[in-house]
């Protein structure tokens, strides 16, 4: 499985994102490789500390790339059975081509206004690429920072309604804020490496699954 997370709005967790899919998809046994499309390189410097400070833990190669990464990633397809790109937060080559590969496009998205504005050039993004394709890629936005407040359901629902109405599919499990994303991370862990945090554990498991099948119902 090839599967893209990008999105054009920095600072909405695709990298903490591409890190827990990485190391759930290599629990499944299947060699997984970490491509980071981003000259920060966040998820690179992420899968290093992960060999060096957990080497007992699933490990996730990683691979640099930029500009069109249709060959490079089709090189690694043939070593790789799942590969994870992680896109920097703007409009790029890397993440038009990546477009074009992927099976899976992860977009996350906070659901202040000013966030979803930028959903509408990624929509426009997905057609276009859609229209290049054998068969569309499965695009699917998920709300990362979201609040733990019964009323914040309200601004989650609202937010749903505007993304849907640009075409694109919105994951039915949102992501909560909390500082276990964060602390976790530090020297290349996640949630499924901690013992500490079993409702972040339980949440991303169930995000993903619904993230990474066909059909979140299933």
């Amino acid at each position: 499985m090839i599967v893209l997370i990008g999105s054009e709005k920095g600072g909405v967790g695709k990298s903490t994102i591409a890190a827990h899919i990485a190391v759930r998809l290599s629990m499944t046994g299947k060699p997984t490789v970490l491509v980071d499309t981003d000259p920060q390189a966040t998820s690179w410097s992420w899968a290093q500390s992960r060999k060096k400070h957990k080497p007992d833990a699933p490990q996730v190669e990683t691979e640099k790339m930029t500009g069109d990464i249709r060959q490079g990633i089709k090189n690694l397809a043939e070593k790789y059975g799942h590969i994870v790109i992680d896109c920097g937060g703007a409009d790029s080559v890397a993440l038009r081509s990546g477009m074009l590969i992927a099976h899976r496009l992860i977009i996350p998205s906070k659901v202040a206004r000013r966030d979803l504005e930028t959903l509408k050039h990624v929509s426009s993004l997905v057609y276009a690429a859609n229209e290049k394709r054998e068969k569309p890629i499965i695009a699917r936005v998920v709300f990362n920072q979201t609040r733990a407040l019964p009323n914040f359901w309200t601004r989650i629902e609202g937010a749903k309604k505007v993304v849907e109405l640009l075409g694109l599919e919105v994951c039915r499990y949102p992501i909560v804020e909390r500082v276990s994303y964060d602390d976790t991370q530090y020297q290349g862990g996640t949630v499924f490496d901690d013992e500490t945090d079993e409702k972040a554990k339980d949440e991303m498991e169930r995000v993903l699954k619904a993230l990474l099948r066909k059909d979140q119902q299933e």
